[in-house]
């Protein structure tokens, strides 16, 4: 597997996004932002300047103003519950190995024929001597509902987790919901 560039331009056909799946979009793209800028630029209230950027991002993504209004609010709400929790900062902040939104790749053979398929990893980082992997998800649950939201995720975290099948550390896998400002981590 190998790390390649991770550009912060539109990616084609995203004007076609649902509101939830620009949402989404829109606040990986800024958490990528905030862990690379660190933790320290960053606050709620530099958040709440922004709001009309977002809006405009979700009208250029196709929606209408109302829509746009109303994923703006959603992305300064997950935004500014990430930056408030002890769960969000501790997975934004800054750490040996860590990447943001980072491509790779790795080569599969299916049927004689090897493909090369594409990953991001939403954030990866070591700590206490552990490899972390975690993604996030934008879901509105309820926190009853998380943990299996979150397990319901595991084949696309092995998958990243098979990326590191050589790595001597250690591999801890979570999901991070950014709404709630909660991290769920996967047990073995």
């Amino acid at each position: 597997a190998r790390a390649s560039a991770n550009p912060l331009e539109a990616d084609a056909g995203e004007s076609a996004l649902s509101l939830d799946a620009a949402v989404g979009t829109l606040v990986h793209r800024c958490l990528e932002l905030i862990a690379r800028d660190g933790l320290a630029r960053w606050s709620c209230e530099r958040v709440m300047t922004l709001v009309p950027a977002y809006r405009r991002r979700l009208v250029q993504d196709g929606h209408d103003n109302a829509a746009a209004a109303e994923g703006a609010a959603v992305v300064a709400a997950a935004l500014c519950r990430t930056l408030d929790s002890s769960a969000g900062r501790w997975v934004l902040a800054g750490r040996e190995g860590a990447a943001a939104e980072q491509a790779w790749s790795s080569r599969l053979v299916e049927d004689g024929a090897t493909l090369t398929v594409n990953h991001v990893i939403d954030r990866i980082f070591v700590a206490d001597g552990c490899r972390w992997i975690i993604d996030y998800k934008t879901a509105r649950l309820p926190e009853a509902e998380l943990a299996q939201r979150a397990e319901s995720h595991r084949p696309q975290l092995a998958r990243y987790a098979g990326l590191f099948a050589d790595d001597p550390l250690p591999l801890r896998l979570a999901i991070y919901f950014p709404l709630q400002g909660r991290l769920i981590e996967l047990p073995d």
